[in-house]
């Protein structure tokens, strides 16, 4: 009579499901599970790298847009005395369109220095510089842009 190995015995009681030849022969999903595991842990950091960049920029550009126009109103104004009713209506442009949905501080903060007295002398040059915060993210961005009066304006 023969006896039965101990191998023979484990093969039967236990089946293929551990064997190795099992796992190796049905790797099905394995990659895409590793992938997963993987990747993760590292587009987590990047999504949010990519974000605050992103912001950051935004906010950058939407100082330099916003300085630039109030140079633009403050040298084609007609008058002194139309200057600062021109500025508020570009500000209060630029807080329903822009700044509202960037999250933006309302009003920023506006410096204007002339070179000349008037400020509207012909040939003179404004310089505008403009301070915006971010609400959300805590950041601030600066902008300073020089325009120039039209040398044939009338004074």
């Amino acid at each position: 009579m023969k006896i039965p190995s101990f191998t023979s015995k484990r093969h039967i009681l236990y089946g293929r499901f551990f064997s190795n030849s099992y796992f190796v022969e049905n790797e099905e999903g394995s990659a895409i599970v590793e992938f997963v595991i993987l990747a993760l842990p590292l587009f987590i950091p990047l999504a949010i790298y990519l974000t605050t960049v992103s912001q950051t920029s935004q906010i950058q550009f939407d100082a330099r847009n916003y300085a630039r126009q109030v140079a633009r109103v403050y040298v084609t104004s007609p008058s002194q005395s139309l200057v600062a009713d021109r500025i508020s209506v570009v500000t209060q442009t630029f807080a329903d369109s822009i700044f509202l949905k960037d999250k933006i501080a309302i009003p920023p903060a506006i410096n204007i220095w002339c070179s000349r007295t008037p400020c509207l002398t012909p040939g003179g040059k404004i310089q505008v510089s403009v301070r915006i915060d971010s609400l959300d993210s805590k950041r601030a961005a600066s902008a300073s842009v020089i325009e120039s009066v039209d040398a044939w304006r009338s004074s």
